[in-house]
């Protein structure tokens, strides 16, 4: 296999970190690619990918088919992102979240023993899987005990667990890296800062009264630009060893009100904010502060984006994407159009 072409598999790859990972490695290595999701296509947000790289439709509780995809591909590496991945809503889904984050790592890890290669796997757990910490002026490291206090994080940290579990029982060849909340252009407003850019871009164009609903903004968190992510996979995939895993994170801890605050320079509203007790969740970590000397030390990574440029595309996309939507008034003569 010396020299041959390195053939990449990555599960989740319409995802909003999928598309940049997928980009990342079309634009900068010289590899065959291939994208497994549920969806049959690219996100409307990818074109540059349309065409470009092959997508396979897989549910990877289907082992058949995810069977049959091995070994017609042949992967020599597996970026593994696919999975349940809302903090909020597992609180009210938790048989969703152990599905999609345990159960279809497990079913991936068997039907990779069943085909019999022996590719290099990346698996992206999660930051969460450390939950509150027990001292919070201290920063996470990989020795940091896991007490995850949700069921979206209680479900990665078994994943990751299983993981380790596998490079050990079954001398598979997996890393582990554990990414803190990223975000940048693409970002479903699912997710907080997402979710300020895009009702600030309605905002803009009149779509929705000047009223940012936000949820607490006094938490402490460590933002890093996905395209800087996906950068420290790329690097771990090359570098780092089977069974270890890694912290990926800028190393910056703001509070959000502070990215808040940093968004509202970049748009020209007044606005009012506003906190909406339903985007409260029911346990929520006060302060992360994240150590990733581990991943800088083996590999060099630092993160290169400004968190200015980060804030500021994440806010342009949204006003492209909300500046496709049909107007209230567009929206209402389509409603009596369809009527006639």
């Amino acid at each position: 296999m010396a020299g041959s072409k390195q053939r990449v598999l990555i599960t989740g790859a319409t995802g909003f970190v999928g598309c940049h990972l997928t980009r990342l490695l079309k634009e900068q290595t010289d590899c065959e690619l291939l994208g497994l999701s549920l969806h049959r296509s690219w996100p409307l947000h990818a074109p540059d990918l349309v065409d470009q790289v092959p997508l396979v439709s897989v549910n990877l509780l289907d082992p058949d088919k995810t069977l049959e995809v091995l070994a017609g591909f042949g992967p020599t590496h597996i970026y593994h992102l696919a999975g349940y991945a809302e903090v909020s809503r597992s609180y009210r889904e938790p048989d969703a979240a152990w599905e999609g984050n345990l159960t279809a790592t497990r079913c991936l890890y068997n039907a990779i023993l069943r085909w019999g290669g022996k590719p290099r796997i990346l698996y992206v757990s999660s930051g969460a899987v450390y939950g509150e910490p027990t001292d919070p002026s201290q920063p996470i490291t990989e020795r940091t005990e896991l007490r995850p206090n949700s069921p979206y994080a209680t479900s990665k940290a078994a994943a990751d667990l299983l993981s380790f579990e596998m490079s050990c029982s079954r001398d598979m060849d997996i890393i582990r890296a554990r990414p803190f909340n990223h975000i940048g252009p693409g970002q479903s407003p699912r997710y907080a800062l997402a979710s300020f850019a895009e009702q600030l871009a309605a905002i803009e164009q009149g779509l929705q009264p000047p009223l940012l609903r936000v949820g607490n903004l006094a938490s402490q968190r460590d933002l890093t630009d996905v395209r800087d992510v996906v950068a420290a996979y790329r690097l771990l995939m090359e570098r780092a060893a089977s069974g270890t895993v890694f912290n990926v994170a800028s190393g910056v801890t703001l509070p959000m009100q502070t990215y808040l605050d940093l968004m509202l320079t970049l748009t020209p509203v007044e606005v009012r904010v506003e906190v909406d007790p339903a985007l409260l969740r029911p346990v929520d970590t006060a302060t992360v502060r994240v150590d990733v000397s581990a991943l800088k030390s083996l590999t060099g990574w630092q993160p290169r984006i400004p968190m200015t440029q980060t804030v500021s595309d994440l806010l342009n996309y949204w006003r492209l994407e909300v500046g496709k939507k049909p107007s209230p008034e567009t929206s209402s003569q389509a409603r009596k159009v369809g009527r006639t």
